[in-house]
């Protein structure tokens, strides 16, 4: 195995306190091999001791944060509960292990703290079998078809029954460990009736004929959202956002899905849903689009219109295809609309950052763009799949989970968390929704190191964020040490406070670097060390590979200053 420098010299750290000087503070650690997965390391200190020599100093990239310069709140990071993972979670594991696992994903005690989760509504293509709730055909492992002329405008079949027999159970004891996670609902597909096809999938066996939404049934629908809203509600289960259509621009011949677009979309939100969110006295918001960043004009269509913009909250966004900057040009064109990214899976096909098979430093250097480019939440895809990446009634069989629930020995199943478990988790820990991004610099010598060119055009390097509370840096994989800009095995980063006197300085490891693969496949669920007190805030940023928790408090705030500190050494 090549030993190579995969940690970044990226770090970053939030405010601190008014006392900082000779404080301490606690860092935690993942490298792509698993074999530190959010292991906590070697406390560190603050110094306000000067570099020994400008010439040492040059080579010491100096990262300046900011935190008079703010932007986006930050709702949360997750996931979705599909219906095969919660099939898995209820069906194929003793509750014992059910609880084990929830506290790994959901609690901050002992776990990661998940705090978005984005829940079907109806079947996807990661479910056990076809269904909405308003089926008028027996839906099954086939999508039925609705009989000519069978309709239910006025909802009279519709049943939550599906959701309440495991996914809304288990919604609930995930928010039993973590009250403040944010509940998005997103639908595949219509019940079938309601569609040009009679069917939930997405378009014809050919593919050539999408199906879509009739006009004459856009009220029915907006009911149909706004019932499931309200049934969640009342079952325990608030509802923090609704979007009309997963992925509108798709229409899967193979699971549930439907073609909308743009002008349809707003003439929905505009006539339908707007008007029967406000008679149901409903809050919840509306996201647009629910889409890659490679088609910014549908959003724009349905922003600009005068009747569902004022309906629609901000736009949500995939990231299959295009760049994460289109969100800071939606800003810029919509300030007072919001981003979120919704949906981002990791699967068979990455190839890892730079391509050499450091899928921990792709998807955290994608966390880290896109919160750049203010987006409020980085959601991925399922929460669990089985060792086969199913079930599936269609569609990505390849899509890998936070978890995978490995039933090769159907007596003695196993949970073992995924890379994309350990990305999320050193953002989702540090982080509580309502932290807010602040600013940081690119030292000379960094230049595109963490990011591409596009996403380095406004705001920190990687954002900061601060809660009420700890501090905390991050620290993201690299993807080869000839572009380390401290060496090829190892070197220091410095960082500073504007209007501080005080900096810290962290020697960067070198280590063995391969294809991620999970040390405890066998084992019991990770122990991820000692846990944040009780009560205390924090602000981040969550980059995924390293973050540095220090103190921090109200009082510990930055003010700006052009004086800047020099690196104490090591």
């Amino acid at each position: 195995m090549p030993r190579t420098t995969i940690l970044a010299a990226c770090l970053a750290l939030t405010a601190l306190a008014a006392t900082a000087a000779a404080q301490s503070v606690a860092v935690y650690q993942t490298t792509p091999d698993l074999l530190e997965a959010l292991s906590q390391r070697e406390g560190l200190h603050f110094s306000s001791k000067q570099a020994p020599a400008k010439a040492d100093s040059a080579a010491v990239p100096l990262i300046t944060v900011d935190d008079a310069q703010r932007f986006q709140e930050i709702d949360g990071f997750g996931a979705s509960l599909t219906d095969s993972a919660a099939w898995l979670f209820a069906k194929k594991l003793p509750p014992d292990q059910i609880d084990a696992a929830f506290k790994t994903l959901f609690s901050r005690k002992g776990g990661i703290a998940l705090s978005f989760l984005r829940q079907p509504i109806g079947s996807s293509d990661l479910a056990v079998t076809f269904y909405s709730y308003d089926d008028l055909c027996q839906q099954g492992a086939n999508a039925c078809t609705t009989p000519a002329g069978a309709a239910d405008p006025n909802l009279d079949h519709y049943s939550l029954a599906h959701d309440q027999e495991y996914i809304l159970p288990l919604l609930k004891k995930a928010l039993a460990l973590n009250p403040g996670i944010r509940v998005m609902l997103t639908p595949w597909s219509p019940p079938g009736w309601m569609k040009t096809s009679g069917s939930v999938l997405g378009a014809s066996a050919d593919g050539k004929q999408p199906s879509s939404l009739k006009p004459e049934f856009y009220p029915a629908f907006a009911q149909y959202l706004v019932k499931t809203i309200e049934g969640y509600q009342a079952a325990g289960v608030p509802v923090y956002a609704v979007s009309m259509e997963n992925e509108p621009l798709y229409a899967p011949p193979t699971y549930s899905g439907m073609q909308v677009l743009a002008a349809e979309q707003a003439a929905f939100f505009g006539d339908a849903l707007g008007p029967a969110l406000a008679a149901a006295k409903l809050n919840t918001k509306v996201m647009a689009y629910d889409h890659n960043w490679d088609r910014p004009d549908y959003p724009e269509t349905v922003l600009k219109d005068p009747k569902a913009g004022p309906v629609v909250a901000g736009t949500a966004w995939h990231h299959y295809a295009g760049d994460p900057a289109v969100m800071t040009k939606t800003h810029d064109q919509f300030p007072q609309k919001d981003e979120w990214v919704t949906e981002s899976s990791g699967g068979t096909w990455q190839k890892g950052l730079g391509g050499k098979g450091n899928i921990l430093g792709e998807e955290a250097a994608e966390l880290i763009a896109v919160t750049r480019n203010w987006a409020r939440s980085y959601v991925l895809w399922a929460l669990a799949t089985d060792q086969n990446h199913g079930p599936v009634v269609g569609g990505c069989d390849t899509c890998r989970g936070l978890v995978t629930i490995d039933l090769s020995n159907p007596a003695r199943p196993l949970v073992k968390p995924e890379v994309d478990y350990y990305v999320l988790g050193h953002a989702s820990r540090f982080l509580e929704p309502g932290a807010v991004r602040i600013a940081s610099d690119e030292p000379a010598g960094t230049e595109g190191r963490c990011l591409p060119q596009s996403q380095r055009d406004r705001g920190a390097l990687h954002p900061e964020h601060r809660n009420h509370g700890p501090g905390t840096a991050h620290r993201l994989p690299r993807e080869d040490r000839d572009h380390h800009p401290a060496g090829r095995l190892g070197g220091h980063l410095c960082l500073e406070a504007v209007g501080r006197q005080e900096a810290i300085k962290q020697k960067l490891p070198a280590i063995s670097a391969g294809p991620a693969a999970l040390p405890r496949a066998a084992g019991p669920l990770p122990d991820h060390g000692p846990d944040p007190a009780p009560g205390e805030g924090r602000r981040a940023h969550p980059a995924g590979a390293r973050t540095v928790q220090g103190p921090g408090g109200r009082d510990g705030r930055f003010r700006r200053s052009p004086a800047r500190r020099s690196c104490p050494p090591c």
